[in-house]
């Protein structure tokens, strides 16, 4: 029989095929659209899957009783960096690898970052909007240059990494960052960074920015505490997980005047409900945007590739790469030689 595919990816089956044909050397396979499916019939496809393509909207999450019904099913393969949305713990139990697709949307987040950064300091918001009500606000915004400003980065993984070496040109007066794992003295030099406590970090910065993972420890890691060690004078800017910011708290800091506004492109729940305290604190000093840091065209295409190529090795009966939950082997018992 031909291996299937089941894509749980809004795209069309047709088109997930062609990606993974890229690769050659392939035996003859079907690519099986599962998008659309009721629960029962998705149980009935999972059944029969060797291969499960995610979804990155996160809509369609993999849940245990889908696992349970996966008997052939060699690999997970989720077409983009966060998994939160697959029952990883109940995959690892059944042996099944679970890939994401790590640093291929990292140019674009670094860039939406810097962008929010930049658009803070020169408030240009409150210029679009005053240009927009017939204002001519030229001596009363008060833009800021970045030159000179501290940036503090929690987390620095890819990102927050990426994020440092585009600051560069910019002549910050400082860089800092916080992570659970502290670079060696030759790295922070070649980035340019110097590592600062949490605590200190916040107090420290005028603009900070989230890179971390969402985990136990990090849930709500900026909260009304948090935000009171910022400067009234600072920024906040969330590219990371929403869950890692307690909502609320940062509304009501909004308000009150407590920081000077933030950025926010995550959020705890997806696509925002109307009743999310954010959009009661949007205002000039507010950016939104709808978790599209990471999926500008190029970097779309770079997880997509990345995705399908990973779902040919395994076609191929090699080992697939990027596993998140262990290191598995594929049934035909191979290792990859590429």
């Amino acid at each position: 029989m031909k291996p299937v595919v089941l894509s749980l990816a809004p795209l069309p089956a047709e088109l997930v095929s062609a990606l993974i044909m890229q690769t050659s050397g392939l035996p003859d396979f079907d690519v099986v659209s599962g998008g659309g499916m009721s629960r029962e019939d998705l149980l009935d496809a999972f059944s029969r899957a060797d291969v499960v393509m995610g979804d990155y909207t996160f809509q369609r999450p993999i849940s245990s009783d889908l696992i349970e019904k996966a008997f052939s099913l060699r690999l997970i393969q989720q077409p983009s960096v966060g998994y939160q949305h697959i029952d990883v713990d109940a995959c690892t139990e059944r042996r099944i690898p679970v890939a994401n697709t790590p640093g291929a949307n990292t140019a674009s987040v670094a860039e939406h970052t810097m962008a929010c950064g930049l658009s803070l300091l020169r408030k240009l918001s409150a210029a679009n909007q005053g240009m927009r009500e017939g204002r001519w606000d030229q001596l009363s915004l008060n833009p800021a240059e970045l030159a000179g400003k501290t940036w503090g980065l929690i987390g620095f993984g890819r990102i927050g990494r990426a994020v440092s070496l585009r600051l560069k040109p910019f002549a910050p007066a400082r860089v800092l960052y916080y992570d659970v794992v502290r670079l060696s003295a030759q790295e922070e030099d070649e980035f340019g960074v110097d590592y600062t406590p949490f605590s200190d970090l916040l107090g420290l910065s005028d603009i900070v920015s989230l890179h971390a993972p969402l985990t136990e420890a990090s849930l709500h890691m900026i909260g009304d505490e948090e935000l009171g060690r910022m400067k009234p004078s600072a920024y906040l800017i969330n590219v990371a997980r929403g869950e890692l910011v307690d909502e609320e708290a940062l509304a009501r800091a909004l308000k009150e005047g407590r920081i000077a506004g933030a950025a926010v492109d995550v959020f705890s729940r997806e696509p925002v409900a109307g009743d999310n305290p954010l959009l009661g604190a949007a205002g000039n000093n507010l950016l939104l945007s709808p978790h599209v840091a990471g999926v500008s065209t190029e970097a779309a295409g770079r997880i997509i590739t990345m995705a399908a190529g990973n779902i040919a090795r395994v076609l191929k009966g090699l080992e697939p790469l990027h596993v998140v939950n262990g290191t598995f082997i594929t049934p035909a018992g191979e290792r990859s030689t590429e």
